[in-house]
């Protein structure tokens, strides 16, 4: 554990959904079931500004790199583009009407993919809303997606309560295609994400396991367990050489999941080995949200009790 204090972000009243960062490391975005995004300057911590994301709170969000637009997701409603500017919102991305668990923006800002509440994983233009492709093939609500730092392919993962070996899959963003599923007995797919370098495709479950493999192949090249509890989120530092998590007590009321203990807790790990570098408890509750910044000396943590939390991950 790190003998320092994080900083505490305080103005969210519910629990907290997502953290961004802008591509320059300048800015913060969070979102929460509060119903509020909320911009924040991440060198002071001070809030920018904060504005109501529509009725059904922030399921998820996401920031442009350049910091200018914000994306927010939830459950029956469409997802929602903002001007991070003035809190404004510029249009709907108005044909996935059940909603959202998971959006993210392309590398360079130009498209955005969301991961649906119906299964499906839609691309789009925000500066349309114009929907660039349709990619069908989970039988349950989308938890995580991910563009490869080409922005070529799309990594999504699905929440479904069984085991398979269908729960995350890779497509070909410009043909419109699935490339390959990527198994070993997933058990609900909490979060997904890409080595810095496109080489390898991560995915976090419930049941506390991270999962790699090799994105030309599909082999899997490790999998190990991390913390006793839910495991609910994960980023990949920019130099491809730690791994942020966050774990908790609650995610899905079934035996598999309700076997472990609690353990609402970030984790900073080594990516070739799965060992533990430092881990907090200070979130009172699930951690919802994890970010590593650019420059990958400093993260940001969400929770469901409202905590936002700044931390210098390199002393």
């Amino acid at each position: 554990m790190p003998s320092y204090e994080p900083r505490r972000l305080t103005g969210h009243t519910g629990a907290v959904t997502c953290v961004a960062f802008s591509a320059d490391g300048r800015r913060l975005l969070t979102g929460g079931e509060d119903r509020s995004l909320r911009l924040w300057d991440a060198g002071t911590g001070t809030e920018v500004r904060s504005w109501e994301a529509g009725p059904a709170g922030v399921a998820c969000g996401a920031l442009s790199p350049d910091g200018g637009l914000a994306v927010s997701g939830a459950e029956r409603e469409p997802s929602r583009l903002w001007d991070t500017s003035g809190g404004t919102q510029l249009r709907t991305l108005g044909s996935q009407e059940a909603g959202a668990f998971a959006v993210a923006f392309s590398p360079e800002g130009r498209l955005v993919v969301t991961g649906g509440v119906d299964g499906s994983v839609r691309c789009w233009d925000p500066r349309t809303d114009e929907e660039l492709r349709r990619l069908l093939g989970h039988d349950a609500g989308v938890t995580s997606v991910a563009f490869s730092p080409d922005r070529r392919l799309v990594l999504s993962g699905d929440g479904r309560i069984a085991v398979g070996d269908d729960h995350v899959r890779l497509w070909d963003l410009r043909e419109g295609r699935e490339l390959r599923r990527f198994g070993a007995s997933l058990f609900v797919v909490t979060a997904v994400a890409f080595s810095p370098d496109g080489r390898f495709a991560l995915a976090t479950t419930v049941d506390a396991l991270l999962n790699a493999w090799d994105v030309a192949d599909g082999h899997q090249v490790d999998r190990y367990p991390v913390g006793t509890g839910n495991l609910l989120c994960l980023d990949v530092s920019p130099d491809g050489r730690r791994l942020l998590t966050g774990s908790g007590s609650d995610f899905y009321g079934t035996d598999r999941a309700a076997g472990h203990q609690g353990d609402d807790t970030v984790r900073l790990l080594d990516v070739m080995d799965g060992r533990e570098l430092w881990c907090h408890t200070l979130h009172g509750g699930n951690v919802l949200a994890v970010a590593f910044a650019p420059d990958g000396r400093r993260a940001a943590s969400a929770g469901a009790d409202g905590s936002v939390l700044l931390w210098d991950v390199v002393p």
